[in-house]
């Protein structure tokens, strides 16, 4: 057989770029988060360089909602102009390394162009006479991608035609910097409009320090200095308008915000058996998930960039890596602590979205090790403390104020309307499961209060039964009269075989078969 190798030469389409940028992030503010972890990088650079003290790096963020206008400064080294149009014209190709970078994969610095018209680049680097701007046209470049676009178009070509590229001269020999400015919001993230709701965001997002009265600062710092981890971190300051610069920090402050008000914290510390990562629980005394949206549940984070927000860990609170098994009550459970998993840059690589990791190997031997020493012991922590809330006696006893605010008047009324019968004797039902949970925890002090919470909701619950008898045959949804119905002789067979013995059992289960005509499930 007679054989030709074909030459060719390989198309990326104009579809890839719309791929690499506004296919990328699933959320839009998160290009806010690549522009600070860049700047971080930068400045990392500059003061390992010597450029500039590390209390003097900083990156500034200004927000003028009204001209649509946001920028991100940085006075790290810079670009030089012998490759700076070069770097910021390339797409997916960069000179970082992942295990030293925050960002390395050269996607990242367009993701503006997802909520912008025209997004800017200018930098300089010391010892410069000429600063480097580098203008792409969003707007334009979003047109060009649409599916009405031309399929046919170059990626390269249809980039090239979207940006301009030009030096500016710069008296200042001596400075250095990095800007990115957006310029014309088109479907911004609450974050581009709304001054207070990026604080928010980038205090969260941001390697940021702790607040200097956070009470647990120094005994984390200590640790991560135990565990050979340097806590990197950047000054960020942010501004409204032409308003004056504040600085931010981590959102972890004295206290949190609880149902029954502001609490302290204590915090544990856990660790990876292997190295390859640590962290910090804080935890309150009290049950209820904690209120504070900045700061509550357990985040991860690389370099101390937070990765995606609080969905990692409570995915894992949620199911059980190692073996599998779902526990999806606990995942509501992650808000009931604060706290910081921190990885190695070396040990798992972040997804290029950054709302994840790499599923490989290496991560999924760090997940297992967070499922065992986290997920599995603190979510067994707060089941347990939710449970004994539910159970104790001033939350029954609230409970049987509240069904006897519904079923009193019902029954003093003789009000046999089968919707509002129906919805009370559900909160009966409810009152009783767990009354009997808690008699079976009880302390002998506790039963006495407990017998009287029981005969009081029987009842209750007898009066309102007598109620469904009488309810008239269209007084409500035939359908959903079978149902309530079913699911009241199904509760009622439970009950009965739980509590009789196994002669005693089949004599009733007869006898309820044969006036409900159901058998039992």
């Amino acid at each position: 057989m007679v054989t030709e190798n074909v030459p060719f030469k390989p198309h990326f389409g104009a579809f890839v770029l719309e791929t690499l940028t506004l296919g990328m992030y699933g959320e839009s503010r998160n290009a806010i988060r690549e522009y600070i972890q860049n700047g971080f990088d930068s400045l990392r650079q500059a003061v390992a360089d010597g450029l500039v003290g590390e209390a003097d790096a900083r990156i500034e963020i200004t927000l003028n909602s009204e001209q649509q206008r946001l920028s991100i400064r940085d006075n790290g080294g810079g670009l030089r102009t012998e490759n700076a149009v070069s770097v910021l014209a390339s797409v997916g190709a960069s000179n970082k390394d992942y295990r030293r970078n925050a960002g390395f994969r050269g996607i990242g610095r367009l993701a503006g162009i997802v909520f912008c018209d025209r997004l800017t680049f200018t930098t300089k680097a010391p010892g410069q006479t000429r600063r480097t701007v580098v203008t792409f046209d969003a707007k334009k470049l979003r047109e060009k991608m649409a599916p009405h676009g031309t399929y046919e178009a170059d990626a390269a070509q249809t980039l090239e035609s979207c940006v301009d590229a030009k030096y500016e001269e710069d008296a200042d020999v001596n400075g250095h910097f990095f800007e990115v400015e957006l310029l014309g919001f088109f479907n911004p993230p609450a974050e581009a409009g709304n001054y207070d709701a990026l604080k928010s965001f980038v205090s969260q997002v941001s390697p940021l320090p702790y607040r200097p009265d956070f009470p647990h600062k120094q005994a984390i710092l200590d640790r991560a200095s135990s565990e050979n981890f340097d806590l990197e971190w950047v000054r960020v300051f942010v501004r409204n308008g032409e308003a004056n610069f504040e600085e931010l920090y981590k959102p972890y402050g004295v206290d949190v915000g609880v149902k029954s008000g502001r609490v302290p914290v204590s915090i544990d510390f856990v660790a990876s058996p292997r190295g390859k990562w640590w962290g910090w629980i804080g935890r309150k005394r009290v049950s209820g998930a904690i209120k504070d949206v900045q700061s509550k549940g357990i985040r991860v984070r690389v370099r101390n960039i937070q990765i995606d927000g609080t969905d990692i860990i409570r995915d894992i609170f949620a199911v059980s890596h190692r073996g599998g098994k779902p526990r999806s009550s606990y995942a509501r459970f992650v808000d009931w602590y604060v706290g910081e998993i921190h990885v190695r840059p070396n040990a798992a690589i972040p997804n290029a979205r950054r709302d994840g990791f790499e599923e490989d190997p290496a991560w999924e031997a760090i997940r297992d090790e967070i499922d065992e020493l986290v997920g599995t012991p603190y979510g067994k922590m707060a089941y347990k403390t939710s449970t004994a809330d539910q159970l104790s006696l001033d939350s029954l006893n609230k409970r049987l104020a509240e069904f006897r605010r519904t079923a009193d008047p019902l029954i003093a009324q003789h009000r046999a309307d089968w919707d509002i019968v129906s919805q009370a004797v559900a909160e009966g039902n409810e009152l009783q499961r767990r009354l009997g949970l808690a008699v079976k925890a009880a302390d002998e002090d506790e039963l006495t209060a407990l017998r009287t919470i029981t005969e009081t909701a029987s009842a209750l619950k007898k009066g309102l039964e007598g109620l469904v008898v009488e309810a008239p045959p269209h007084s409500g949804c035939d359908e959903e009269i079978a149902i309530a119905l079913t699911n009241f002789t199904q509760a009622l067979y439970k009950a009965l075989k739980q509590r009789l013995s196994p002669a005693e059992w089949q004599h009733a289960r007869d006898v309820v078969r044969e006036v409900s005509g159901e058998d039992p499930l």
